[in-house]
């Protein structure tokens, strides 16, 4: 449909309150509470927004228009760093120290701001697309309400045991200086140093090699893990002993470029456990003075795939390290700050940034005679998922909600989920299995306030709600909520803790935080969510952990997943590459609709894969399907009930009834874009490129037929079931459709969108018929293979076809007189060209007699003349003199005036259109009277 008619619907939405009218109209329904996952509102929309937003307005309306009071309140994410970081770019500020500079309160002023200001942008972006949500309230995660929905689950989990505070390995990002959750890592490839180190055995003249890709972490070194089980061997290179691991040896001598070796011995791993040796930069690193490493054994940790099967184990900067290390007793060191920089139990390093130091570390090893090899390694390595700058693993005080405790229950809970596709259960099951417990709190300032008070004296108190602080709080953000103490026991203040909730932590409580104590007992749980692949370690992750922990369930029942968009080759759309697709300039050249159905006919959970052909098929595709629409108009004036006898009335209303119950089926079954094809399949092959050929002469003026209001009816019960069914996926085109077609014949509501669902009426569905009609449309095929290898047009009448051993009833017979034009149907064996239909043959009689070709002649007329009236822009009811220079066409005088709505016809044509028919040139003129 052309924008701007698709516009022009807008405003007459808007104009009569369409959207909320159709909200009314279904208040007392069954209850449907759908929920968004909250974007963040940082600028325009993507084509990835659309999808997603579309799919879910297309799920919207179908189960409001199937009698549900659905809830459509939409969200947006509006805290943590992704809003931080814009804030600091626009202000120029490159590090924590820089926005205490500035002043928290400033800060949080600046990102309040940004965080809402794209927010009415974004809204009439996906307005303009036809997404009918609640837009007028969508919920914040920065409103007060839903900041204490967060503190009230976060004190639950408190009362529940659930949380804790320990000094664990976290990813750490440098820049952001906080913690990184699991679930917020992403990875990018990284080349680093890795190095091969000399550790000398204490009290011995021989050495221990360790590899590691991290040379930065080894200030921190407490122990090497070794596998018990697996061969080692002591190796003489050149004057030195080593130590490596058996399988290992001849790798590691090809590394460290060493011929001659020999191995003197081997012997079990275990053989190694509790060796103590010297650190080779203990004079340069405080904390090494203050340990003695070791041996620790291994079995899991250690493999015999790469390195020396010697690790250097340093529990501060590694999980796996923590694990092992703590169970053995090394300690944990971490001298590390959360900007990447040594602090003061680094030593000399104090100060340098960590990965800086790689090189400074490798140097001093060099010098000390410790270093065996060094060489590039290239790996996949963690980042920031916000700024994208290298993460560090590193041992800190954090707060942690207990998952590990409640994983078995998270797993429960999972299993009752319908998940659409089916496999992302497993998915989810997968991620949810290996879970760790959460790191909660991060050390920045734009989020929801840790609600932890605390005193000088150990004792804590967590805050459930505003009611519980001792003073009036407008706003529970940093800095106000900085300043509220509360008395301890011991007679001190307790002050907040100044950390805040992991954004995660915000959007995971969605599904009750954005509601009332009223809305709540209403609308909970959660009947159907659609996100992308992503929001299964994120947005669906934090909901089920935080559901469990306030509620102990599960906060939603069905989930659609859905794929990302990329481009025509499969990559990922980015300005960089140049390859970004603006929703809005398909909008631009094709209209909305068009967007929509290209979004939503394919299957979701798999990625789109966006191209222009596709897109440029669909919208040619739609003009026919808008001309059907637009037949009605133009040659159907009434719509009457009718009993409908012929075959392919009989087989379109069948169809028709076919498509709802698919359509319904898949919408209910979470499989929308089956409908989708479904609907498109039948409004363009079935009902425009099939019947209204069949219908076409019935519906002319000139017809008096009986059964014309029958072709009448079946053609406007078609179109308006149709557009009902459209409207959920295409409203622009269902809209106008139903204002400028149906409402002219008799449909009574405001709006499509005010009309009921559809159901299947399966007394009118014919099976046998619509197989039958399907090997019609296989003859009609077949027929026109022969034709066309016999050079004989469509439009010229043949004596008879042959149908051999093809059953069919023969109320079939006149739609394939029709549509092969052919004055006959034979089941008998008969002569001329003949092909393959299934177990049987089609063959035709291309034979063509005199008397045929006058007919032939008469059909060619009908056309050209009825191609002059369109291109002189009459009307079906607009009369015309008519002038012919063929004599021979008299003979069809009656039926050429009725066809072509002539007043009169002369046959001395002097002038006028040419028509060649057999080597002859024919001449026309026409006249509007």
């Amino acid at each position: 449909m052309n924008p701007q008619k698709e516009q022009e619907i807008q405003e007459f939405w808007n104009k009569n309150a369409s959207y909320q009218k159709a909200k009314a109209l279904r208040s007392k329904g069954k209850k449907f509470y759908f929920l968004d996952g909250p974007p963040y509102a940082t600028g325009a929309i993507h084509m990835g927004t659309a999808w997603n937003k579309v799919l879910k307005d297309a799920y919207i309306r179908y189960f409001r228009m199937r009698g549900f009071n659905v809830r459509d309140q939409p969200g947006y994410d509006t805290h943590g760093m992704p809003i931080e970081n814009k804030v600091e770019k626009e202000l120029g500020l490159a590090s924590k120290p820089d926005i205490e500079k500035l002043g928290v309160e400033a800060f949080i002023k600046k990102c309040r701001e940004f965080a809402t200001k794209y927010i009415g942008i974004m809204n009439s972006q996906f307005l303009d697309l036809g997404v009918w949500m609640d837009f007028s309230r969508p919920y914040l995660t920065l409103d007060k309400e839903y900041i204490e929905g967060g503190w009230a689950t976060f004190k639950t989990g408190f009362e529940k045991g659930l949380l804790y505070q320990g000094f664990y390995p976290v990813h750490v990002c440098p820049h952001c200086q906080t913690a990184v959750a699991y679930n917020e890592i992403e990875y990018m490839k990284a080349t680093d140093p890795s190095v091969y180190v000399k550790l000398k055995v204490r009290g011995k003249d021989e050495y221990m090699v360790i590899w590691t890709t991290t040379p930065w972490t080894l200030p921190a070194n407490a122990g090497i893990m070794v596998h018990p089980d697996e061969e080692y061997a002591r190796v003489r290179a050149g004057t030195e002993t080593l130590i490596i691991a058996k399988p290992l040896v001849e790798k590691t001598m090809e590394k460290a470029n060493i011929k001659g070796w020999k191995i003197l011995e081997t012997f079990k791993g275990k053989k190694l456990e509790d060796l103590q040796y010297e650190h080779p930069l203990k004079d340069k690193v405080r904390a090494q003075q203050k340990i003695q490493g070791r041996v620790i054994l291994s079995a899991h940790y250690v493999t015999m795939e790469d390195g020396t099967g010697l690790v250097h184990t340093a529990p501060g900067h590694g999980e796996e390290d923590y694990k092992v290390g703590k169970e053995a007793g090394l300690p944990i060191i971490s001298p590390v700050n959360m900007d990447g920089t040594y602090n003061e139990e680094a030593g000399d390093y104090k100060g340098l940034f960590v990965k800086k130091a790689n090189k400074i570390i490798i140097e001093d090893l060099m010098k000390k005679g410790a270093l065996l090899a060094e060489e590039n390694y290239t790996h996949d390595y963690p980042k920031c998922w916000r700024c994208s700058s290298p993460l560090l693993e590193m041992a800190v005080k954090q707060w942690f909600f207990r998952v590990t405790e409640i994983r078995d229950k998270l797993m429960k809970e999972n299993e009752q989920v319908n998940w659409q596709p089916a496999w992302a259960k497993k998915r989810f099951a997968n991620w949810l299995e290996s879970l760790g417990d959460w790191p909660i709190s991060r050390q920045r300032y734009w989020g929801i306030p840790l609600p932890i008070w605390m005193c000088e004296c150990g004792e804590i108190r967590v805050i459930g709600s505003a009611d519980e602080l001792p003073s009036a709080i407008n706003d529970l953000h940093r800095p106000y909520v900085d300043e509220i103490l509360l008395p301890c026991k011991c007679g001190k203040a307790m002050h907040r803790i100044p950390d805040v909730l992991d954004v995660w932590f915000d959007s995971g409580l969605a599904a009750w935080a954005s509601l009332s104590k009223g809305e709540f007992k209403r609308w909970w749980p959660c009947d159907f969510q659609t996100e992308g692949p992503d929001q299964i370690r994120g947005w669906w992750n934090s909901q089920l952990i935080t559901s469990v922990i306030t509620f102990n369930e599960r906060p939603f029942r069905n989930i659609l997943f859905h794929g990302f968009v990329l481009d025509a080759h499969g990559i990922k759309m980015s300005k960089s590459r140049g390859n970004v697709v603006d929703p809005f300039d398909v909008v631009k050249k094709h209209g909305r609709d068009v967007l929509r159905y290209y979004l939503l006919c394919s299957a979701p959970w798999d990625d789109f894969y966006f191209k222009w052909l596709d897109v440029d098929e669909i919208a040619k595709s739609f003009v026919v399907i808008e001309n059907t629409f637009n037949f009605l108009k133009t040659y159907a004036p009434e719509a009457k009930p009718a009993a409908l006898k012929r075959a392919e009335d009989r087989w379109i209303i069948s169809r028709l009834n076919t498509v709802i119950r698919e359509y319904n089926r898949a919408f209910s079954a979470y499989e929308g874009h089956e409908a989708a094809q479904a609907l498109y399949d039948f409004l363009l092959n079935d009902f425009s490129r099939w019947y209204i050929k069949l219908v076409r002469e019935r519906t002319w003026p000139a017809y008096e037929g009986a059964d014309k209001k029958e072709a009448f009816y079946a053609l406007y019960e078609v179109a308006q079931k149709s557009a009902v069914l459209l409207a959920p996926l295409c409203p622009f085109m269902a809209e106008k459709v139903y204002q400028d077609v149906l409402k002219p014949l008799g449909s009574t509501k405001e709006s499509v969108h005010h009309e009921d669902m559809p159901n299947a009426d399966e007394e009118l569905i014919d099976e046998k018929l619509e197989r039958d009609m399907e090997t019609v449309k296989g003859i009609v095929e077949t027929a026109s293979f022969i034709r066309q290898e016999h050079k004989v047009k469509l439009r010229w009448p043949l004596a008879g076809i042959t149908l051999e051993n093809i059953e069919l009833s023969k109320d079939l017979h006149p739609v394939i007189e029709s549509m092969c034009n052919v004055k006959a149907v034979s089941h008998k064996p008969a002569g001329g060209p003949k092909k393959p239909l299934g177990a049987g043959f089609v063959s035709l009689d291309v034979n063509l007699t005199e008397e045929l070709k006058a007919e032939a002649l008469y059909r060619e007329a009908v056309r050209k003349i009825q191609q002059m009236r369109k291109n002189a822009g009459m009307k079906v009811e607009d009369y015309i003199i008519l002038s012919v220079s063929e004599p021979a066409l008299k003979a069809f005088e009656g039926q050429l005036k009725k066809q072509v709505g002539a007043k009169s016809v002369s046959y001395d044509a002097k002038e006028g259109e040419e028509l060649e028919f057999e080597g002859k040139k024919i001449l026309f003129s026409a006249k509007k009277v």
